[in-house]
C-alpha cells in the first residue's frame, strides 16, 4: 500500500509520525494487537517509535481507519491525540515553544507546520475577543477524516495548554464530525462546550491569551530555530499550484477569501498570479472549484451540516448556486450524493 517514504510524493503528501506515535499503545490498551493491523498496511509498529518517520498521508489515513475498526472505539482518534503535544511536531513544535508570546507562536505554527505535515493546514482566525486555532485537511480523498480531526484537535488543545499554562481553557470546541454516541471522553478532555457538525475544526479561546509569554520562551533558541525553519523552507520545492491550493483551503474557512487575498499571501500581484497559473495549465477558478468539491464531499460525508450551511461555508451566495455546481461536478445533487454515500458506509 505504499507505506513509508522519505521522498516527497505529489500524488500523496506526507506527515511525520510524531503525533501518531501513541497508536500502537492505544490499540494494546484497548485489547488489540497492533502488529497484524500495521502489517496489513505494509508497516510495522516499531516504525512508530521514531517521530521523524514520514508516512504517506492517504495510506496513513487508511491505517487509522483500520485501527478504529479493529478497536471498535469511536473516540480512538481522541485517545491518540491526547498523547500528542507541540514537541511531536518536530522543528515547528520546538520553534513555537520557544516563541516570545502565544500570538507569535501561533503565527509561526501556521507558517511552518508544512515542515511536519503536507496533507493539511493550520487555520488561525480572529473574531474580536475570540481567537480560533484549527486544522483543515487538504489532501484529497483521505479515509477516516473525522478521526484525523479528533487527533489534530486534541493536539491543538494540548499545544495551547502547554503555551498558556494551567489557567487556560477553551471557550468552545468545534468539530465537523458527527456527534459520537459516548461524549464522556470528549467532555473529560476538553472541559469546554463542544459543537459537532461544525463548519470547521477549531479550538476557540480568549484573544487576551495571545500576549501571554510561555514559560518555555527562549529568545536565543527561538532565533536559532527560526533560522533553521527558514532554511528548510527555502529548500522546499512545492510548486505554485500546491501553495495556492493550501492557501485556498485555509482562506475558505476564514472570513476573507478573494484572488487578491491569495495573491498577497504569495507576495504577488493578482494579475501575476493568474498569469503564472495559466502557464501551469490551470486557473484560479479551476483550482477553487476543485477545493470546493473536495471540501463539500468531506462535509457531506463527515458531518450532518445542512446543505445551506455547507453552501455558506464554501462562500456560495446561495444554496442554488452550490447545488448547480455540485451537480456539475458529481452528476447529482448534494442531497443525493449524501444519501448514496451514507448508505454505502
Amino acid at each position: 500500500m505504499g507505506g513509508i517514504s522519505k521522498r516527497r510524493n505529489q500524488a500523496s503528501s506526507t506527515v511525520r509520525v510524531g503525533p501518531l506515535m501513541g497508536m500502537p499503545a492505544v490499540l494494546r490498551e484497548l485489547g488489540v494487537d497492533p502488529d497484524p493491523i500495521f502489517a496489513s498496511a505494509g508497516l510495522t509498529s516499531t516504525q512508530f517509535e521514531d517521530p521523524d518517520t514520514e508516512l504517506l498521508y492517504s495510506p496513513g489515513s487508511l491505517l487509522l481507519a483500520r485501527c478504529v475498526e479493529a478497536a471498535k472505539c469511536e473516540h480512538f482518534g481522541l485517545l491518540v491525540g491526547m498523547r500528542a503535544d507541540a514537541y511531536c511536531l518536530g522543528l515547528p513544535g520546538f520553534l513555537i515553544c520557544s516563541a516570545p508570546d502565544v500570538g507569535t507562536a501561533l503565527h509561526e505554527l501556521v507558517e511552518y507546520l508544512d515542515l511536519h505535515d503536507q496533507g493539511g493546514v493550520p487555520t488561525l482566525q480572529y473574531r474580536g475577543d475570540i481567537t480560533l486555532l484549527g486544522y483543515a485537511i487538504h489532501q484529497a480523498d483521505v479515509a477516516a477524516a473525522e478521526y484525523i480531526y479528533d487527533i489534530s484537535m486534541a493536539q491543538v488543545c494540548n499545544i495551547l495548554r502547554g503555551l498558556c499554562g494551567e489557567h487556560w481553557k477553551p471557550v468552545e470546541v468545534l468539530l465537523s464530525r458527527k456527534q459520537p454516541r459516548n461524549l464522556t471522553p470528549y467532555r473529560k478532555f476538553y472541559r469546554a462546550p463542544m459543537h459537532f457538525n461544525a463548519a470547521q475544526n477549531a479550538i476557540a479561546f480568549p484573544s487576551s491569551w495571545l500576549d501571554h509569554k510561555p514559560s518555555c520562551a527562549n529568545a536565543l533558541l527561538h532565533r536559532y530555530l527560526l533560522r533553521e525553519a527558514n532554511e528548510l523552507h527555502n529548500l522546499r520545492t512545492a510548486g505554485l499550484v500546491d501553495k495556492v491550493r493550501g492557501l485556498m483551503r485555509k482562506s475558505l474557512l476564514s472570513e476573507e477569501f478573494t484572488a487578491n487575498h491569495i495573491a498577497r499571501h504569495l507576495c504577488l500581484h493578482e494579475r501575476t498570479l493568474n498569469r503564472r497559473l495559466r502557464e501551469e495549465g490551470t486557473s484560479f477558478r479551476r483550482e477553487l472549484e476543485g477545493i470546493r468539491y473536495e471540501l463539500a464531499r468531506q462535509l457531506l460525508t463527515d458531518s450532518k451540516m445542512s446543505i445551506s450551511k455547507i453552501a455558506s461555508t464554501l462562500k456560495y451566495a446561495n444554496t442554488n448556486g452550490f447545488n448547480r455546481a455540485f451537480k456539475r461536478w458529481a452528476g447529482m445533487t448534494p442531497g443525493q450524493w449524501r444519501a448514496r454515500n451514507t448508505v454505502l458506509q
